[in-house]
């Protein structure tokens, strides 16, 4: 039987136990959380003004419980470059990374044409929304969650918002799958913030995206952290005994 998705309300206590977890974990270092204090009327006004709509109820709800969520790990005895809470992730960022912006900064009227290399087309729309959208609104895309160097989550606006993880800079719609925010959160947490396009949502352009309407999988932590060994965010110490072996 498929798991009910939990509401946004409850993502605090679900992002605490995952919090909780990774400081248990002996091969884990958590590096800074940051849960920003409900976010004011003006905030929203504000956010609303930005994007030329009223921000869809799950993502309002979200806000008015926090204005904002980090949380930023990595292995112990790894270097990393490690992000300041709400910037952007640097090359050699920490594998772990949840950066849901300030509802101000997320809900930017720039953000695709400062940060897209493809703007969002009306095949993508229709693709999304069934449909070109007549009109277009005023901003098509924001960042809500800017948690990799080059991938990030984004918000395509619509009848019904939804959630995408672009690539490389670009609104990528033929290479992520799409989901509702509340869903794009059960991920998140169930992936313990590792990369939600190369473990979630991505597909690479190897099938047309779909619509996913429930997260059920939940990953193990350890499991996850040997997938992280093979994508090379640890050093592997047998390998470089080996490598020292041959160089004599």
């Amino acid at each position: 039987m498929a798991r009910k998705r939990a509401p946004a309300h409850s993502f605090r206590a679900r992002f605490d136990a995952m919090v909780a977890a990774l400081r248990k974990h002996p091969k884990i270092e958590v590096y800074e959380v940051v849960v920003r204090p409900p976010a004011s009327a003006a905030d929203l006004a504000a956010a609303e003004a930005a994007i030329g709509m009223p921000l869809p109820p799950e993502i309002r709800a979200f806000y008015e419980a926090h204005d904002g969520v980090f949380l930023e790990w990595g292995l112990k005895g790894e270097e990393y470059e490690r992000t300041a809470a709400f910037d952007g992730p640097d090359d050699n960022h920490p594998p772990g990374c949840i950066n849901l912006l300030p509802v101000r900064r997320a809900m930017s009227p720039s953000w695709e044409e400062d940060s897209h290399v493809n703007e969002i087309q009306p095949d993508h729309q229709e693709l999304l929304f069934g449909a070109p959208l007549d009109p277009q609104p005023e901003v098509r895309a924001v960042c809500v969650d800017n948690y990799a160097r080059y991938h990030h989550g984004d918000l395509v606006l619509g009848p019904t918002p939804v959630m995408v993880v672009s690539t490389d800079y670009g609104a990528d719609m033929d290479s992520s799958d799409f989901v509702s925010f509340p869903v794009y959160l059960d991920l998140t947490l169930a992936l313990f913030g590792v990369d939600r396009y190369e473990h979630g949502v991505g597909i690479g352009w190897s099938r047309k995206p779909k619509r996913v309407e429930a997260w059920t999988k939940q990953f193990e932590l350890d499991a996850l952290l040997a997938k992280l060994d093979d994508d090379g965010y640890s050093d592997d110490e047998d390998d470089e005994e080996s490598e020292e072996q041959d160089d004599e």
